[in-house]
């Protein structure tokens, strides 16, 4: 028999159901990722409406069922009104919202994941998308236990010989000297400043991002190896990524 239960969460997506009803993947801290029904949700006068919509951070209380919960009430924390209104910023949020929901498993607790997606959607109101994005790959990345090795080779741990360059491989594990590089496919190439900020988001905590200046070079870098390094590991396309070139 089912129970009733509150959590806390993040609505990543949601999906209409039936004429009224609205279906939520809802990331939360103690729970990681819910699958929730919200009954009559789609109706103007329904109080289940407004805490229900995608990217809210609103406290649930649900009936549990067999394959999916029922959300009884809920109330709005956070709307993230300045991220809705940016266009940029909106596709930002979606994004960030997708890998979470990549990573996150149902009935695990989601207590990493929950943090920076909170952080990550705050920070976004407020400061460069492009930094905002990058910090959240770097740092969920992290929580997968997937960091690379950047310092030294990861297959043969020799220095790096810099040129322009050096190559990153998601396969390997992180940087390869000359000696080590077309090994490993993919590779990518990624300048010391790349290799740098790559190495300050790792020990990111969440504080402003606004010191950060990018060349133009190093954010071509960041942009096209973090996504592609996530990917590879996901083992699945992030679809949110082509409207950001949009």
């Amino acid at each position: 028999m089912g129970k009733l239960y509150q959590v806390r969460g993040i609505v990543l997506s949601t999906q209409d159901f039936q004429d009224n009803d609205r279906i939520l993947s809802i990331l939360t801290p103690s729970r990681g990722k819910v699958t929730a029904i919200a009954k009559g949700a789609r109706k103007a006068t329904s109080s289940l409406r407004s805490g229900t919509q995608q990217l809210c951070l609103s406290r649930f209380l649900l009936y549990e069922g067999k394959s999916l919960a029922t959300i009884t009430q809920c109330q709005v924390e956070d709307f993230f009104g300045a991220v809705r209104e940016d266009l940029k910023r909106l596709l930002t949020a979606c994004y960030l919202t997708e890998i979470a929901e990549a990573v996150t498993v149902p009935g695990q607790p989601g207590y990493g994941m929950f943090k920076l997606l909170k952080e990550s959607l705050s920070l976004l109101a407020r400061e460069d998308p492009f930094i905002v994005t990058r910090a959240f790959e770097v740092k969920t990345i992290g929580l997968l236990g997937l960091a690379p090795r950047l310092n030294l080779c990861v297959s043969c741990g020799a220095s790096l010989d810099w040129q322009e360059a050096v190559a990153v491989s998601p396969a390997a594990g992180g940087t390869l000297c000359s000696s080590c590089q077309g090994r490993y496919s993919p590779e990518y190439r990624l300048s010391k400043e790349g290799l740098k900020i790559w190495e300050y988001l790792t020990r990111w905590r969440g504080e402003s991002l606004s010191r950060l200046k990018l060349s133009t070079r190093c954010r071509g870098e960041l942009e096209e190896v973090l996504p592609a390094y996530l990917e590879y590991y996901l083992e699945r396309k992030l679809k949110s990524r082509i409207l950001l070139h949009l």
